[in-house]
């Protein structure tokens, strides 16, 4: 076997160990890793590796069918670990993270208010800057939770309200309501369709995601 026979088998088994350690694989990684097997798979063919010009010497045929069938295998091993992952984590695909993740961050950061109020209508006012207009969510207004203020926040780049309360616990809770745009966020789950909003913990705060009244609201706070 050749030193670039070598050097390839290396580069390979790196790229496949990081591919196996990632937890969650969107469609543009899956694609780079099916050509980058594909292009390993037609370097190791019998046909172009069996002759070494540099040498003049027939590569064993059998010893480079038995790589193939690894090489083979190990694909069909890491489409069954990517099937397991999506089918165990359904409904959260990678843009939900991001969005918890961001709101999370603007959670924990807690800047200080624009605006303080205790009542929607002084807040719905002041956010001229939005194409959209603060409403009251059904599903948050369940909570017995004292409104403090607002201020202008974004979520994935787009303009957005993040608006404060305050628990009966004492606790800070932040509701963040940005204009639903589907391909941009992705599927989420719609409460006036009768669906369960989305639960994501992040960074030791709870998130939940949903759509309503045509815009994607996003509920933080700490864990108690």
């Amino acid at each position: 076997m050749n030193k670039k026979t070598d050097k390839m088998d290396t580069s390979f088994k790196q790229s496949a160990k990081q591919f196996i350690e990632q937890q969650r694989l969107d469609d543009e990684k899956l694609t780079k890793f099916e050509h980058l097997l594909a292009g390993h798979m037609a370097e190791e063919s019998p046909v172009e590796s069996s002759f070494d010009n540099s040498k003049g010497q027939v590569e064993d045929v059998s010893s480079s069918k038995m790589r193939l069938r690894s090489y083979m295998a190990l694909a069909a091993s890491l489409i069954l670990i990517l099937t397991l992952s999506l089918n165990f984590y359904p409904g959260e695909p990678a843009m939900s993270w991001k969005i918890a993740d961001e709101v999370a961050m603007n959670h924990i950061n807690m800047k200080p208010l624009e605006i303080d109020s205790q009542r929607i209508e002084p807040i719905r006012e002041y956010f001229t800057e939005l194409d959209f207009s603060v409403v009251k969510s059904s599903l948050f207004s369940k909570q017995n939770n004292q409104l403090l203020g607002a201020r202008y926040c974004s979520i994935q780049g787009v303009s957005a309200a993040q608006i404060r309360y305050q628990s009966d616990t004492g606790n800070k809770v932040t509701l963040y309501e940005v204009g639903y745009d589907a391909e941009l966020y992705g599927k989420l789950p719609n409460v006036e369709s009768g669906e369960q909003a989305l639960e994501i913990y992040v960074k030791g705060i709870r998130v939940l995601l949903w759509v309503e009244k045509g815009l994607l609201m996003a509920e933080a706070q700490s864990i108690d």
